[in-house]
């Protein structure tokens, strides 16, 4: 998997599949409305008028044209041609028929006020997203929201690979949340911190490993040993800026810091280890 490329070849085959839609979805994404009924009718012949009808559906769930889904599935086919009142059967008829397929959904364009994935959308996407970036920074969720964004400024969906391309670059994100975060501290902090995933020599054990440890039942002799690692965490002097840092994405760099042990820091790039290790 190459740098830009953040799923696997199934995840990416599954992303636009709608083979397994519910009745539930048919209701909710491909009930046409009059309007929609009146522009298909407009169309000659039983097949274009069904297969300009699927293409609609498509393009709003999941929003692609009707040639970049892995497949149609027959349960949208009947579903639509039910409320169209064509033999469903037709459907094959056009699906045949390329030009037709180009030439109808140059008039969804026009029609339905759809356009293509252009710079203007790439960039229009991008700002939206990062939004979406600095509170959460999972691969799959940044790039369901780009299709959701997509989606909502009826801009069709470019292929698979692009949309990788988009999340891929908005996760610089990542980078601004850390330098935020580490942009206050002096160099005898960085090298306190460093140490904290160095063994210490009578036991071995990390101080972050021991900052962590859980007090135990209440007693005198846990509050004293709280108190000594507070003592330690204040002599760092840690001043963090999370001014413009969502608490959500705060809250999830915390977890992900929690569970890695602290020789794992060590692979880290100088950035990243700092502000996890403050968190």
């Amino acid at each position: 998997m190459s740098a830009k490329e953040l799923l696997t070849p199934e995840q990416r085959n599954e992303l636009l599949n709608i083979s397994n839609i519910t009745e539930h979805d048919l209701a909710t994404h491909y009930t046409l409305t009059e309007y929609d009924i009146e522009i298909i009718n407009q169309h000659r012949r039983d097949h274009n008028r069904l297969g300009f009808a699927i293409q609609l559906c498509t393009l709003r769930n999941p929003g692609c044209s009707v040639v970049d889904l892995p497949e149609v599935p027959e349960s949208l086919i009947k579903y639509v041609a039910l409320q169209l009142d064509i033999d469903p059967e037709t459907y094959f008829l056009y699906a045949r028929r390329d030009p037709t397929r180009r030439e109808h959904l140059e008039e969804l364009r026009q029609v339905f006020g759809y356009r293509n994935f252009d710079m203007h959308a790439y960039r229009t996407a991008s700002q939206l997203l990062l939004k979406h970036a600095m509170e959460n920074g999972n691969s799959m969720y940044l790039i369901q929201s780009t299709i959701g964004i997509l989606r909502e400024k009826k801009i069709i969906l470019p292929v698979v690979s692009t949309i990788e391309r988009l999340v891929w670059e908005t996760r610089r994100a990542e980078k601004r949340v850390f330098s935020s975060l580490t942009q206050t501290l002096s160099n005898w902090q960085k090298s306190k911190l460093e140490k904290l995933t160095d063994p210490f020599v009578e036991n071995k054990k990390t101080p972050l490993a021991w900052l962590r440890e859980v007090p135990g039942q209440s007693s005198p002799e846990a509050f004293l040993k709280v108190i000594e690692r507070l003592k330690y965490i204040r002599q760092l002097e840690l001043s963090v800026n999370t001014a413009n840092i969502h608490p959500n994405r705060l809250l999830q760099l915390a977890r992900m810091g929690a569970r890695y042990e602290p020789h794992s820091f060590r692979r880290f790039d100088d950035l990243k280890r700092h502000a996890k290790t403050k968190k």
